[in-house]
């Protein structure tokens, strides 16, 4: 073998041995930690919603005796909560003189009454309770149920059932009488 190959095969080994030695001294080797926050919500939730009923009929009402609807409301009340102790839910006008009106004329809220089975009121009460916290109006409205949250998940469907009472209303002035009954929900 020729001196000048020898020297050359030696500077190669020499060389993979220093590039071996200079890999073997990175492993283990880390970088500097790099940070995500991470941030998520889930917000509570309280619905109430319709299921059937929302719009009730009598073609004919009459003076002096109560005046049933036909079908009752069906109402479902949904929470997902992160405090309270109960959930509420309140049937209010927002004008108690004015509950449904014809024109100048009106049945105030002191006659439109409402029972709820598997609530509250279980006979006919008139919608004349104060709000319950911020819902609700004064003189215009009527707790339907209230609803322990210690569960703070949960749902309920009900049946409300409404009439107009005219019981001691007799001369009721004759026209197509409409109004706006809210139904919401509050945790307390």
């Amino acid at each position: 073998m020729k001196l000048h190959t020898k020297w050359a095969l030696l500077g190669a080994i020499a060389a993979m041995s220093l590039g071996a030695a200079s890999a073997q001294a990175q492993v283990g080797l880390t970088s500097s930690v790099a940070n995500v926050q991470i941030n998520a919500t889930k917000s509570s939730v309280l619905t109430v919603a319709v299921n059937s009923g929302a719009t009730q009929t009598l073609a004919s009402l009459t003076d002096n005796a109560a005046n049933p609807f036909a079908s009752p409301v069906n109402v479902t009340t949904t929470w997902d909560l992160n405090a309270g102790t109960s959930v509420v839910l309140v049937g209010s006008f927002a004008t108690p003189a004015q509950a449904l009106a014809s024109g100048s004329n009106f049945i105030t809220s002191t006659y439109v009454k409402g029972k709820m089975a598997s609530g509250t009121p279980t006979t006919f009460t008139a919608f004349t309770q104060a709000g319950v916290g911020t819902i609700g109006t004064a003189g215009g409205s009527l707790t339907l149920f209230t609803q322990s949250a210690a569960s703070l998940a949960g749902n309920r469907t009900d049946n409300l059932d409404l009439e107009i009472d005219l019981t001691g209303h007799p001369n009721l002035v004759p026209g197509t009488y409409s109004g706006t009954l809210n139904l919401q929900a509050i945790v307390q």
